[in-house]
């Protein structure tokens, strides 16, 4: 599992139409804030690959300083992030909690970024919610 303190900064309010509904826990992907993190390849950006080897966030678990940015780049076929909770893992957290929308991809990695700024020390988990990749593990 994974958790991220993070700044909620697009609302989820398409969520529902792209595979939200189980309450499967090792889907989930979480991150927790602190103060120092080696994840990163620019000072204060740390970069989270999404679908790069399959279903799966890398890396798994992710420490970011409360100021800095996550960066979530994207890989084929489709994917995409959302905020939820630890008792609710494939369900967005609420209307306006983070959602990135599908991310289409055809090969290698999409320009498309989508950034998240911290802003506190509390975890937030965050899934993939492009179709049942969330049911099928994406962690």
């Amino acid at each position: 599992m994974q958790y991220l303190a993070l700044l909620s900064m697009i609302p989820a309010t398409m969520a529902a139409a792209y595979g939200y509904g189980s309450s499967d826990a090792s889907s989930v992907a979480p991150v927790a804030a602190a103060q120092t993190s080696a994840a990163s390849s620019v000072s204060g950006v740390h970069v989270v690959k999404v679908g790069q080897n399959g279903l799966t966030f890398d890396p798994e678990t992710l420490t970011v300083p409360v100021g800095e940015t996550v960066e979530f780049h994207y890989w084929p076929k489709a994917h995409s992030v959302a905020r939820s909770s630890f008792d609710r893992p494939c369900q967005p957290l609420n209307t306006t909690s983070f959602f990135s929308g599908p991310i289409q991809v055809a090969s290698g990695m999409s320009p498309t970024v989508f950034s998240i700024t911290v802003n506190d020390t509390n975890p937030i988990w965050y899934y993939c919610a492009t179709g049942s990749h969330c049911q099928s593990g994406s962690k």
